[in-house]
């Protein structure tokens, strides 16, 4: 019998593949997009998110627990959808290729000036091939241990509550962006949370009854992560502060004063490697799922080597970091239509499946 994660990993997997490397920069996206008090912003986006959480559950009720694979191949022929599998595992590879990457490149620029970031992003690789290999049950487990690493690192937090100050919020609710409120704008914000989308494909591998109760569980969690870092970062700087720093969080850490450990800012962003690698780790698991499709009779662990292989020379091409904004920008956004796009298709198809079903069952039961 096969292990199957119950509601408390898929949780801890959902809030590591969202807390990513984008939330060092949260505050000043925020604030350019949305403007004053965009934490307001950011609760309409998250219920956003909720709602396409309840359309993938939807999908794993019409669908009556099978994996989207199998759904598909019901009404569609393997050969048509085998190019969608290969595009689909490049776009989850070369995503989580880009977040590691933009790590790694700030990484260096804060701790590693001398060292070449290729190979500090290899080393992450390596590691990402290890889990992989240990498919998803221990992979879940490492995102338990990764979420203890991590999330309470928001709790420093608190430290600012003696500079914080209210007046900051302005009576304005979401003026002053830089570039207006077009949709646009919006969906630059929005893709701090992709990888919820994952759920998904955890359907076959997940205990049926606490899957999508831990998958609300991690996305409030992560929106909860968020809204406490935003909430503190608007009440210690300026809006226009917020808007002319790079990586707001970084700064803002950086103040944090101890007397027992200085250069606090390094150790936090150092913990922050571990959601990092589990962004690449699980979109790396999804890449894998659906090349396996493609591929079912390849030999054990060659496929997550060529997956891991890509990586590497995916992430080899952005080697400055504004180069990788714009390419994690541009594979956010594609990811974010996807994590749209797939569920409706796929409820349709098991809407129809199911309803096709139905004369056959009860002219059964007549004879």
């Amino acid at each position: 019998m096969i292990e199957k994660l119950n509601g408390f990993h898929v949780a801890f997997i959902i809030v590591m593949i969202e807390l990513d490397v984008t939330v060092f920069s949260l505050p000043r996206i925020l604030a350019e997009n949305l403007g004053t008090n965009g934490w307001i912003g950011l609760l309409l986006l998250s219920a956003i998110a909720f709602a396409n959480l309840g359309l993938i559950h939807l999908f794993q009720r019409v669908g009556q627990g099978r994996s989207p694979f199998e759904v598909a191949e019901q009404s569609i022929p393997r050969i048509l959808l085998m190019p969608v599998y290969v595009l689909l595992s490049l776009l989850w590879i070369t995503l989580g290729s880009f977040v590691c990457k933009k790590y790694v490149l700030i990484y260096q620029m804060v701790a590693f000036p001398t060292t070449n970031a290729n190979l500090l992003y290899t080393l992450l690789a390596a590691l990402a091939f290890y889990l992989l290999i240990k498919g998803i049950y221990n992979i879940g487990k490492a995102m338990t241990v990764f979420f203890y690493f991590t999330v309470p690192v928001a709790l420093f937090a608190f430290y600012f509550k003696d500079q914080w100050e209210l007046y900051r919020f302005t009576p304005f609710i979401l003026k002053g962006g830089t570039e207006g409120h077009s949709l646009k704008n919006w969906l630059e914000v929005y893709t701090i949370y992709v990888g919820y989308e994952i759920s998904l494909f955890l359907i076959p591998f997940a205990e049926r009854k606490s899957l999508f109760k831990g998958a609300y569980l991690g996305h409030l969690l992560t929106t909860s992560v968020y809204l406490l870092l935003i909430i503190v970062s608007y009440g210690f700087f300026s809006l226009d502060q917020l808007q002319a720093i790079m990586y707001p969080l970084l700064n803002l850490f950086s103040y944090i004063e101890l007397p027992f450990l200085n250069r606090l800012e390094n150790l936090i962003f150092t913990l922050f490697l571990f959601s990092n690698l589990a962004s690449l780790v699980l979109f790396g698991w999804m890449a894998l799922t659906a090349l396996r499709r493609v591929f079912p009779k390849a030999r054990k662990n060659v496929l997550e080597l060529i997956l891991i292989a890509a990586s590497i020379g995916i992430s080899s091409y952005p080697k400055i970091l504004r180069d990788s904004e714009i390419l994690l920008r541009v594979a956010l956004y594609l990811e974010a239509a996807v994590a749209f796009l797939l569920p409706t298709a796929l409820l349709l198809l098991a809407a129809f499946q199911a309803r096709s079903k139905t004369p056959k069952s009860e002219g059964g039961t007549t004879a």
